[in-house]
């Protein structure tokens, strides 16, 4: 969960931040990754000193950092060394600049891509199959048009009367809201983050 929530931002911060290109930025996201996990990095996390996704942004800082000092010591011939990660200060807090913007959009996507992953499979098991793709194709799926589907051609498309359209669609909206708030708990640091995120991603609505 963690990784497909934080891909987006993890690449994108490695291309602005980091000038890469996107494929260069996409295998030194898998290298980070893996070592993050292999080394569990994450595992040291302190909520009290602050934001997950400040933590995860350090982490990701030093080892690009690492990696670009490691390339150009091969460049002049030389080895390169252990990721000095190992020794990572988890007070270090990264400082906002212009590429804020693109990585929450980047989070949100991951988060809410999460979320419908599961929403999807708990439909599925529950026979509900049709109830996510009525939802998706309402909902999420971007129309060539700029338009949303009509409930009669939703009706058509997926064989089922139009009447019943509307109480798929609240029935997928409900759950589907339940399986963004179940990924903000997962993702989160503790509660109080996980309150934040919530808002932000859902606004005011009760939790």
């Amino acid at each position: 969960m963690l990784s497909t929530a934080y891909w987006g931002p993890v690449v994108a911060l490695l291309e602005l931040r980091w000038r890469l290109h996107r494929t260069d930025a996409e295998d030194l996201a898998q290298d980070f990754f893996a070592a993050a996990f292999a080394k569990e990095w994450f595992a040291r996390y302190d909520a009290a000193k602050g934001r997950f996704r400040t933590f995860l942004r350090t982490c990701l800082d030093r080892f690009a950092s690492d990696a670009a000092r490691a390339k150009a010591r091969l460049k002049r011939g030389g080895g390169a060394d252990e990721e000095s990660l190992d020794a990572v200060d988890t007070d270090l807090v990264g400082a906002p600049d212009e590429t804020d913007a693109r990585i929450h959009d980047e989070w949100v996507r991951g988060v809410l891509a999460v979320a419908l992953d599961a929403f999807r499979s708990e439909a599925q098991a529950a026979g509900k199959s049709t109830h996510v793709a009525v939802f998706v194709a309402y909902d999420v799926d971007d129309p060539p048009d700029a338009e949303r589907p009509s409930y009669r051609s939703l009706a058509q498309r997926f064989g089922i009367p139009e009447t019943q359209v509307t109480n798929y669609l609240n029935w997928s909206r409900r759950e589907y809201r339940r399986h963004v708030l179940d990924a903000l708990r997962a993702l989160a640091g503790n509660d109080a983050e996980f309150r934040e995120d919530a808002r932000d991603l859902l606004g005011n609505r009760p939790l």
